[in-house]
């Protein structure tokens, strides 16, 4: 299809389309479908990886949420008979009722705005991938796959339902119009339980996230701000753990935090 026929990106959406097709070959070639299973393309813009994919044989389900581009995907493949084109969004769609029984990969280029949600709904879906490969900000790929000792929030979150791997950097220039950073794929293998046992992901999250409210200061000072507890619980808890009070949040692996969780409930519980 002539480029003149694509529809243009939205900057008010941070939309940047994939354009360079080495890139689209290397990402289709890293996707691991299922036996009889299908591709869900998160975000599938104008089509390219979407057309990448097919081309590859693979039954896909493209999700996109702009009206425009899903009337675009429509047209642009009519007469294909191995995909699916839904409008909804991924922060907030029912995997299950999209896939059925069936298994599923899931591939795309995330928007920059949306990338953080996108991937804790698909992560928290009680209907799961077995195989995630997503582009995202080069940043926000290195704090999704940092190692103990460096995690972020957004480190956590993925790293207690998912495995992520580096795949390859992507610059701006594969992209129309060239966002102003570097993008990278990444791989994020599903766990098959998370690291956290479910019935307490609410209140170890709880935690974690109000400590990283203060991600600068030491812990002890980060769970006096942030965590509502009795006095001097905060170093009767880290006490109680042996973790240093004197550490910041980042340092903390998750084995860590689920320790602190058992001794911030002990200290209310008196």
């Amino acid at each position: 299809m002539p480029r003149r026929s694509q529809p243009a990106a939205r900057k008010s959406l941070g939309q940047h389309f994939l354009r360079d097709s080495g890139i689209i070959l290397d990402i289709v070639g890293a996707v691991r479908v299922p036996e009889g299973g299908i591709v869900v393309e998160i975000g599938a813009g104008t089509g390219q990886l979407t057309s990448g994919l097919l081309d590859a044989q693979h039954e896909v389900l493209a999700l996109e949420i702009e009206e425009r581009l899903v009337e675009h995907l429509r047209k642009r493949f009519h007469r294909s008979g191995r995909l699916t084109v839904v409008e909804d969004d991924g922060r907030s769609v029912d995997y299950g009722s999209l896939v059925g029984a069936r298994p599923f990969a899931v591939a795309g280029n995330l928007p920059y705005f949306a990338a953080n949600p996108i991937l804790r709904h698909l992560l928290e879906s009680p209907v799961k991938p077995v195989d995630i490969v997503i582009m995202v900000q080069r940043e926000v790929a290195r704090r999704i796959a940092a190692p103990a000792g460096r995690l972020s929030l957004l480190g956590v979150s993925v790293q207690v339902y998912a495995g992520p791997e580096f795949l390859f950097d992507v610059p701006p220039e594969a992209f129309d119009p060239p966002p102003k950073v570097w993008s990278t794929v990444l791989r994020l293998t599903p766990r098959a339980e998370p690291r956290v046992p479910l019935e307490r992901i609410d209140a170890f999250f709880d935690l974690v996230s109000k400590t990283f409210r203060n991600p600068r200061k030491h812990l002890h000072n980060a769970l006096t701000m942030g965590v509502a507890l009795p006095k001097g619980g905060a170093a009767i808890a880290l006490a109680a753990t042996g973790i240093d009070p004197m550490r910041r949040p980042e340092t903390l692996a998750i084995d860590e935090w689920l320790s602190l969780l058992d001794a911030t409930e002990d200290v209310r519980r008196g």
